[in-house]
């Protein structure tokens, strides 16, 4: 696994409390209890740090929100439950650098006056868990909580694509099934146990300590756009697969090229989803965009949590699709009709194809169901195989043509076809 991680004081891990405060740590944390919580949230604006997570909503929004609820019993709630397939980014911080996530959970605690915090951490990711906990010894017995009034506790979730979302995850901590709530009431606003919550991803507060070390300019300085920088995951079909802390603006050809090495097979990247699966697709005289939240949604894609996915010219995109639109199916709890529907409909009209059984006026349908759930479902994730099915569509044309008219395609049908 190949790392580049430049928030760091220096390029090396930070595992235990010795080597963390070596490094610098908790020095920031030091370094709040000493002046006015407000002053915190006045940097993280400064900084531009957005939500690591997939959303990207500014940071210090949502910390403004919590502080101004009347409720003075808050709750933050750190996301590690990382679901999305590809990402490693989140269980990469928890079992590397716990110490830097743990204190930015108090920075942030300590900012939005909260006085529990507890990190969600699926349960398959028994390294991040075990990590995590044994951090959390250390820097209860070196006397870091002492007068914080800060109670932290590690909490484990099930391995279920919904437990991402962030409803669905308070659920699952007050011990029920993994289903999204109804909004409003927001969690900001009636969370845990009813009470005013903030949920963050775990990169989300590992960007804190060197903002508050450093300042907000030389964090946004660390970007190429002065966004600041972002964890990348590639996967295992790069030659150098692994989690890089990437400058924001930096160019999408030099992520694939430059860190990744290109593919493993050494045939050419036909396309890329850079943010997940639910991320539109990009093609080649794509890859010179900078990797930009704005500018990849202008493009009808999207920086997620930035777990990129190349596929290979030899990759059958049809294939590719029905098996993002499967994802989808299976990982939708089924609370709403609607988006049970989309992603079932969604996932057989495209199997259909794949198997040389669909036909144009079938995917024509496509538009007819969006229209039909337009605003519908609790939670995201209707919304979610939107993006890579209409680009699909629009960029591997030809590839369909060869499924719906000819039957040819070498992947699905076989040499002889």
């Amino acid at each position: 696994m190949g790392t580049v991680f430049i928030t760091s004081e220096k390029s090396s891990i930070e595992k235990d409390l010795f080597s963390y405060e070596n490094q610098g740590g908790y020095k920031a944390w030091r370094k709040v209890l000493t002046g006015p919580a407000e002053d915190i949230i006045d940097e993280i604006e400064e900084s531009g740090l957005t939500g690591k997570g997939g959303a990207g909503f500014p940071v210090y929004k949502k910390w403004r929100l919590l502080t101004s609820q009347k409720d003075n019993k808050r709750y933050v709630v750190i996301n590690g439950s990382e679901h999305e397939p590809g990402s490693v980014k989140d269980k990469y911080l928890l079992e590397k650098y716990p110490h830097k996530v743990l204190e930015g959970a108090l920075i942030t605690a300590y900012a939005v006056h909260a006085s529990e915090v507890i990190i969600a951490i699926n349960e398959e990711s028994v390294q991040s868990i075990a990590s995590l906990e044994n951090a959390l010894v250390e820097v209860t017995s070196a006397g870091y909580l002492d007068q914080s009034g800060i109670n932290v506790t590690v909490r484990r979730v099930p391995d279920k694509y919904i437990v991402g979302e962030e409803s669905a995850l308070l659920e699952v901590l007050e011990g029920r099934e993994p289903y999204p709530r109804k909004k409003p009431p927001f969690p900001i606003e009636q969370g845990l146990f009813n009470h005013p919550t903030l949920i963050q991803n775990v990169e989300t507060v590992a960007h804190i300590p060197f903002i508050i070390n450093h300042g907000p300019e030389a964090y946004r300085n660390l970007g190429i756009n002065k966004q600041g920088v972002t964890l990348c995951t590639l996967g295992e079909e790069f030659n150098y697969p692994g989690v890089y802390e990437v400058p924001l603006g930096t160019s999408i050809r030099t992520i694939l090229y430059g860190l990744g090495g290109g593919l493993k097979n050494g045939k050419d990247i036909k396309a890329i989803q850079p943010g997940g699966p639910s991320a539109g697709f990009l093609t080649q005289n794509q890859f010179d965009l900078p990797l930009d939240a704005e500018v990849l949604r202008e493009h009808q894609s999207a920086l997620g949590c930035a777990a990129i996915k190349a596929f290979s010219v030899d990759d059958c995109m049809v294939q590719e699709i029905e098996k993002i639109t499967g994802f989808f199916a299976h990982g939708s709890c089924g609370q709403c009709p609607e988006c049970r529907m989309e992603t079932n409909m969604f996932h057989t009209f495209i199997k259909q194809v794949c198997q040389g059984q669909g036909n144009w006026k079938l995917l024509g349908k496509i538009d007819d169901i969006l229209d039909m759930v337009q605003g519908k479902g609790i939670c995201g994730l209707i919304k979610m195989p939107v993006a890579p099915v209409k680009t699909g569509l629009e960029l591997f044309h030809d590839e369909f043509c060869r499924h719906i008219e000819e039957k040819n395609c070498s992947v699905c049908f076989g040499e002889s076809n």
